[in-house]
């Protein structure tokens, strides 16, 4: 959700009350508590992040879509102006989940840091006429194809990778698809109050050109999203959800690279409850092939169990279909800030 990964990574170490309660519990889903610290009304950030914004604004518009990647690694290169202490925390995880050699961890998150910045560029062109509309394959299409003919609609849960906001929404759109997504309030460059009602605009209108519905998560009535989602779903529409833990109040920790990662568990409770299907989805930019959403084949909830084990299944076969894609294109991952070894 925006640009948090630095924040993310400065707290590595400092896991998240919810994840340390049910560190010994991988596989159990948890709760987190329904009364949440109300974040600052503004913070230093938001000025760093108008500044950025006004200086991109021209490259985003003027410069060819090649430039952008070479200009925000050169940025990053930058070192303590872009968050070289964060970078290098959290590539102890990086490596601690791949084994790769400490060079190799660094150039990954230096990788992903510029990806981030990327972001801003593609939210800036989205307000230029025309709006951003690069070319994207979709690949595995006849698995939504096949899941909407059941007439109960589709849930697409999103891997967390940089790209998945805007090209997957742009994607379905250009096919034709009627998309609800379940957004965060915090969705876009600032997590602050300020930053929510004015900052997150900058990347949320332009992407509401391609949704029928952007639901957000109201932590004070969380059932209302619920019902919206239920809705599009009676209707034949497609739902798209991130398989992060940025919101919703149930979470799984659930087993990846050896490690741990926390995942709620919104999208299959969501596909038990209304029987679609649950199919979940990567969108990457492979350096050969170019923008890429990759559809997979749904994910089957078991017929037998509490409503728990089969979450918990669906996220344990979620996450092992995921690391393949991570190992791919580890650059472009968004949960390292997330992830905690055994």
């Amino acid at each position: 959700m925006g640009d948090t990964i630095q924040k993310d990574a400065v707290l590595s170490s400092q896991s998240d009350s919810a994840a340390d309660g049910a560190a010994s519990k991988i596989g159990t889903v948890t709760h987190k508590a329904r009364k949440q610290k109300a974040p600052p009304g503004w913070s230093g950030d938001d000025a760093a992040t108008m500044v950025s914004l006004a200086l991109l604004w021209a490259p985003a518009w003027l410069l060819p879509e090649r430039l952008w990647s070479p200009l925000c690694r050169a940025r990053v290169g930058l070192g303590p102006l872009t968050g070289e202490r964060a970078i290098k925390s959290t590539a102890k995880s990086v490596g601690a989940a791949l084994g790769e050699d400490a060079a190799r961890c660094l150039a990954i998150m230096r990788e992903q840091k510029a990806a981030v910045h990327e972001m801003r560029l593609q939210d800036l062109r989205g307000w230029r006429p025309g709006g951003w509309q690069p070319p994207i394959r979709v690949e595995g299409e006849e698995h939504l194809q096949s899941a909407l003919k059941a007439g109960k609609g589709a849930i697409l849960w999103l891997a967390p990778f940089v790209f998945n906001s805007g090209p997957t929404k742009i994607a379905l759109h250009q096919k034709g698809y009627r998309v609800s997504h379940l957004s965060s309030p915090k969705h876009g460059v600032s997590e602050t109050q300020f930053g929510i009602k004015y900052l997150n605009r900058i990347r949320c209108i332009p992407e509401d050109r391609y949704l029928v519905d952007r639901i957000v998560f109201d932590r004070t009535a969380p059932t209302t999203a619920m019902r919206r989602m239920v809705r599009a779903l009676k209707a034949g529409e497609v739902v798209s959800i991130v398989a992060a833990s940025t919101e919703g109040f149930e979470m799984i920790q659930g087993s990846v690279f050896g490690g741990r990662l926390p995942v709620a568990v919104g999208a299959p409770r969501l596909a038990g409850l209304t029987g679609a299907p649950l199919l979940p989805a990567f969108t990457v930019r492979d350096p050969k092939l170019g923008w890429r959403v990759a559809i997979e084949a749904p994910i089957a909830l078991a017929a037998s169990g509490s409503s728990d084990q089969r979450c918990i299944a669906a996220a344990a076969e979620f996450l092992r279909r995921s690391e393949p894609w991570v190992r791919q294109f580890p650059g472009q991952w968004r949960a390292w800030s997330k992830w905690r070894p055994d």
